[in-house]
């Protein structure tokens, strides 16, 4: 098999050759130490040094746009959204924030804006045209360039994580008491936004969509089933109804109190399953018949602090345990973060080629 043809075979939750192993996000600091130093390669040449068997994360080469790491401002990204300064498959709305840049050069939300009425007049600020075409004549290239014979995706988001971060976690918490209808249309108008965009990228090549929301930490959900059914699933579900390829469905933390209400959006696959949150052996007993599993190699320890031996156990037992069947991609448990082990990372790949393999 191809990679394309063993990932969307475990995607729909069969059993290809070999369990398949995709990241949603690689950090570029990452990227650059596993080539080297170098910063001139494309996806596609990264995927066949790893061993991946798609991608849809930027790289640093092949941009349009000026760089702009700076703090974010509406007018950079829209500038930075139109034209891009790297090879991006992203199609995620900004954050309408106050934002920070800390001693490491990662942003950061300092402050959510949207915490009245009088802020939604920001949307028009901050979210680019959802029908400018720049963006995706770039993409197109991007893809027909670099596929090959791996899987592409596109990342999008169906808004919550858009809401809660614009808000503030806390600030959200109140919000939804003391401003429900306000909440509610705030998460409206960032999935709109999607779907708009959904309409452009459905017609490009992609095989699959990774679609990221964080609603969860590792010890539970942010709202219970009444809350996630009356706040976010409505604006969920419109996004998920638009979505015209299989999809991936990311958030981090313990999702078991209200997932059954999530797969009802239909997803075909459920990622990352982090070990100090969720039982992926539970997680394929209740739910693997509906949805493939993707993720659990174990970002907080093993692939951070561990050993290049403490990696291959962990990636043979996850294939041996979860891969038994198919419908498993294997994973890390959020993404490949400049802070993993370059080691370590290795080593999942000399792992992934070692046990992979069904046959």
């Amino acid at each position: 098999m191809t990679p394309k043809q063993r990932t969307m075979t475990a995607l729909s939750r069969g059993q290809p050759d070999q369990v398949p192993w995709v990241e949603g996000h690689v950090d570029e600091l990452l990227q650059i130490r596993l080539m080297d130093g170098r910063t001139d390669y494309g996806p596609d040449e990264l995927c066949r040094r790893m061993g991946l068997d798609g991608f849809g994360w930027h790289v640093p080469s092949g941009g349009r746009g000026a760089h702009t790491h700076g703090l974010q401002s509406a007018k950079s990204m829209k500038e930075s959204y139109y034209s891009p300064d790297r090879i991006t498959f992203d199609f995620m709305p900004p954050w309408i924030a106050e934002m920070g840049v800390g001693p490491d050069g990662r942003s950061f939300v300092k402050k959510g804006l949207l915490t009245d009425r009088a802020a939604l007049k920001l949307f028009d600020e901050f979210l680019p045209d959802a029908d400018h075409p720049a963006r995706y004549e770039a993409v197109a290239e991007w893809i027909e360039k670099y596929r090959g014979d791996f899987a592409v995706f596109g990342r999008i988001r169906l808004g919550t994580a858009s809401t809660i971060e614009s808000i503030g976690l806390e600030q959200f918490s109140y919000m939804m008491y003391d401003e429900p209808d306000l909440v509610k249309e705030i998460h409206r108008r960032y999935s709109e936004w999607t779907v708009r965009v959904l309409e452009h990228i459905n017609k490009l090549d992609f095989d699959f969509y990774w679609v990221s929301d964080d609603v969860a930490d590792t010890k539970s959900s942010w709202v219970d089933t009444a809350m996630y059914e009356e706040f976010l699933q409505p604006s969920q579900r419109m996004v998920a109804e638009h979505i015209g390829k299989p999809w991936v469905y990311h958030s981090d933390g313990n999702l078991f109190p209200i997932l059954d209400s999530i797969v009802k959006l239909g997803m075909n696959a459920i990622h990352p399953v982090q070990p100090s949150a969720m039982d992926i052996n539970q997680l394929k007993a209740q739910f693997g018949a509906r949805v493939c599993i993707v993720g659990n190699i174990d970002l907080d320890y093993t692939l951070t602090r561990g050993t290049p031996e403490e990696v291959d156990r962990e990636v043979k037992e996850r294939i041996e345990n979860v891969g038994k069947g198919g419908g498993y991609i294997i994973s890390s448990s959020n993404s490949l973060t400049d802070y993993c082990k370059t080691e370590n990372v290795l080593a999942m790949a000399d792992a992934v080629r070692k046990y992979a393999s069904y046959r």
